[in-house]
């Protein structure tokens, strides 16, 4: 593995995305290789896959460091790389959770919206930018977590909102300091064993509606328009305007 790192330990699975020098933005390799781990861990007697991001931030969403080379078949790749990977994170049949802080924006946000548990530190900043540039990514997860009004709220809107009301709005399950992680997870855990892991998977599955073939159509339909490449420039150049 490249960008994360991977630690098993009993019934534990923690991975760490590990690009800081990249804000731990979302490369095609790093997808691939989230989607592999999840895959990996419905045969390995995982119950409780966590998730973390080194360096200063949990995930600053889809990596456009490669933007000028890219076609828009690779874009159109890429993100549905990302949302297999977070179909199979999001309908894992064990348990998932999710430790953000800094900045957690776009996909990095929907990364963290796949897992059951959520939880963000006091620093944690959360932005969901995709729609600015036409993009249909994670959009009914954030709808189940927070509601249709709300999500069409959040959607595109620039202003980030901060870990206590992304716990209001439903984003986040608990708004906790790292120092306080471990046992957090350990209570999670204790909860978790105290059911077999089949009878666990069939009430994991029986509370998540399937909606992934409707999803990445949606994500497929709205990352092949032709204008897709000119559109992410365009969103990215108001960014580094804003900052000046």
């Amino acid at each position: 593995m490249n960008t994360i790192q991977v630690e098993h330990s009993g019934h534990i699975k923690r991975v760490t995305l590990n690009r800081p020098e990249k804000r731990n933005a979302i490369s095609y390799e790093l997808a691939n290789e989230l989607l592999q781990v999840s895959k990996e861990s419905e045969l390995d007697g995982t119950r409780l896959l966590i998730l973390k991001g080194a360096g200063q931030g949990f995930c600053a969403g889809f990596d456009f460091s490669n933007l000028d080379d890219a076609s828009a078949g690779d874009l159109l790749l890429h993100f549905v790389r990302i949302e297999q990977m977070l179909q199979a994170i999001a309908h894992a049949p064990f348990d998932t959770m999710a430790f953000a802080h800094g900045q957690t924006i776009g996909a990095g946000a929907d990364l963290l919206l796949a897992c059951r548990h959520r939880v963000g530190s006091e620093d944690m900043r959360m932005m969901f930018p995709g729609a600015r540039f036409g993009l249909i990514l994670g959009s009914r997860r954030l709808a189940e977590s927070v509601g249709s009004d709300r999500a069409q709220q959040l959607i595109g809107n620039p202003r980030r909102i901060d870990a206590h009301q992304a716990k209001e709005f439903g984003i986040l399950t608990a708004v906790l300091e790292a120092t306080d992680w471990h046992a957090y997870e350990a209570q999670i855990l204790e909860h978790i064993l105290e059911i077999p892991p089949d009878a666990r998977a069939m009430a994991l599955h029986a509370c998540k509606r399937d909606t992934r073939a409707v999803d990445l159509y949606d994500l497929v339909q709205s990352g092949s328009v032709p204008d897709i490449k000119h559109r992410i420039a365009e969103y990215l150049a108001k960014v580094q305007a804003a900052k000046k």
